[in-house]
């Protein structure tokens, strides 16, 4: 009889008939290069999948404003989780996931807390705002909370009034003209989200705004003559307010590096400076040498811009002709 050799990484693998077991048996038992490699393999896929099962929560997108609403009407008031909690019949742990955007509340919660903290219909408009912003695209979603957290917003707007500073009829003809097979309920939704960005802006962080725009923007006729003359009248108010400052680039102007488009910059206080970037499909927030370069464009157009003054001149003559 033939002695039966041991095996070796260069003999021939032996047949299941030689070795009646399982298929992990079998690769457990052999000492081969490969199955240590598949073996080292498979520990770190299950390593991993065990570090996705426990990654922390990650915040909702579309709550995020309505948490941190819910947080300053709270803090305003004096009360503290537990006694929102105490008062609304919710866990303090869920309140808590409600703030910081985990979680996504009823209406029920938000009524009861709208009478325990008195916010005359603030906190049900901010998650009304939130419940519409679900169905909104990401990229609507991060330019709203990158607006909201800003400390300063620039805007350069070369054919419309910015968005922000829109009254609502002239944001309807916008929407109106922009998207003929839109519904009019789609449209409505749109002009609300629209005019109701300054207010969320004012409310939330009340960042400085300043706009430029072209004096072609001043004088093109959107709508009707009433509708030009409600926007213009918006302007100057806000300018006056200094809730916005606007200044106008003259028609004569020789410069003309912002005629790509309309664009923001925004600034915040604990990071690095982003620009949102209009496009007929919406806009998408960028950074990096996009806005070294669109910095610098700004700053040339506030060179080639009228002082404010002279840009409330241009703005109250062309009301003036409307009259």
């Amino acid at each position: 009889m033939v002695p039966l050799l041991p095996h070796h990484a260069s003999s021939p693998m032996p047949s299941t008939e030689e070795f009646p077991c399982s298929k992990a048996e079998r690769l457990h038992s052999m000492d081969f290069p490969g199955v240590i490699a598949f073996r080292r393999d498979l520990s770190r896929k299950v390593e991993n999948s065990c570090k996705v099962l426990h990654m922390p929560e990650q915040p909702l997108e579309a709550w995020i404003a309505f948490g941190k609403d819910l947080r300053r009407f709270r803090r305003q008031r004096g009360a503290t989780l537990d006694q929102l909690a105490a008062r609304t019949g919710y866990g303090s742990s869920t309140i808590s996931k409600y703030e910081n955007a985990y979680r996504c509340p009823k209406r029920d919660f938000v009524d009861k807390s709208e009478k325990v903290l008195g916010t005359d219909g603030d906190l049900l408009r901010s998650w009304e705002d939130a419940k519409r912003a679900v169905h909104d695209p990401d990229w609507h979603r991060k330019v709203v909370t990158s607006e909201e957290e800003a400390s300063e917003i620039k805007m350069w707007s070369p054919f419309l009034v910015p968005g922000p500073l829109q009254t609502r009829d002239y944001a309807h003809q916008i929407f109106r003209d922009g998207g003929p097979l839109d519904t009019a309920e789609e449209i409505s939704r749109l002009v609300d989200l629209r005019v109701g960005r300054l207010r969320a802006l004012q409310d939330r962080n009340s960042p400085r705004l300043l706009a430029i725009v072209s004096e072609a923007v001043i004088r093109a006729m959107i709508g009707s003559a009433a509708v030009m003359r409600a926007q213009l009248e918006h302007l100057l108010e806000l300018d006056a307010a200094r809730a916005a400052r606007i200044l106008v680039v003259p028609t004569d102007s020789s410069y003309h590096g912002g005629a790509s488009g309309p664009f923001r910059l925004l600034s915040f206080k604990d990071r690095a400076t982003l620009v949102e970037v209009e496009h007929a499909s919406g806009g998408e927030l960028l950074s990096g040498e996009t806005v070294t370069r669109l910095t610098a464009v700004y700053g040339e157009l506030q060179t080639w811009a009228l002082p404010p003054v002279a840009s409330r001149q241009v703005m109250s003559e062309a009301l003036r002709r409307l009259a």
